[in-house]
């Protein structure tokens, strides 16, 4: 089913979606301030944990329906992985240890490469044929 450039196309937008929903996940957590009963049911993050986890979880098993495992899971992982990055440096104030930041450039960087090499060429060859089913026999079983 993922054969087609449209199809991959559906399946990498849909799993960057799914990424996107699993990253607000990631943030809506963070911001729980307490993990007591009220708190928890009065925080509006709860529900958008709630809804982005529900939401991504549909995109990613409709992106899985419409191609490749493969590039579904690698534009999942930049959708999960790139937003809250974001999020985190600007809004909550994320940071490297002291003279590590270029070596986290470099790690995300390469990551991030990595899965879009995935979107790209990650698809494999054609599934190998399935077995004749001339040489399947029924088996009994005598039960008694």
């Amino acid at each position: 089913a993922g054969r087609l450039p449209g199809l991959r196309v559906r399946s990498a937008a849909l799993g960057l979606g799914a990424g996107l929903g699993f990253g607000v996940v990631t943030l809506a957590v963070r911001l729980i301030p307490h993990l007591s009963p009220g708190a928890i049911v009065t925080d509006p993050a709860t529900y958008a944990l709630l809804l982005a986890g529900g939401a991504g979880f549909l995109l990613l098993t409709s992106a899985l329906q419409h191609g490749s495992v493969t590039i579904a899971t690698a534009a999942m992982v930049l959708g999960e992985t790139f937003g809250p990055a974001i999020v985190g440096v600007v809004a909550l104030g994320d940071r490297t240890r002291p003279g590590l930041a270029p070596l986290g450039v470099a790690g995300y960087g390469l990551a991030v490469l990595g899965a879009l090499a995935l979107v790209r060429f990650g698809e494999g060859g054609a599934p190998p044929d399935p077995a004749p089913i001339d040489h399947v026999h029924p088996v009994t079983v005598d039960i008694r």
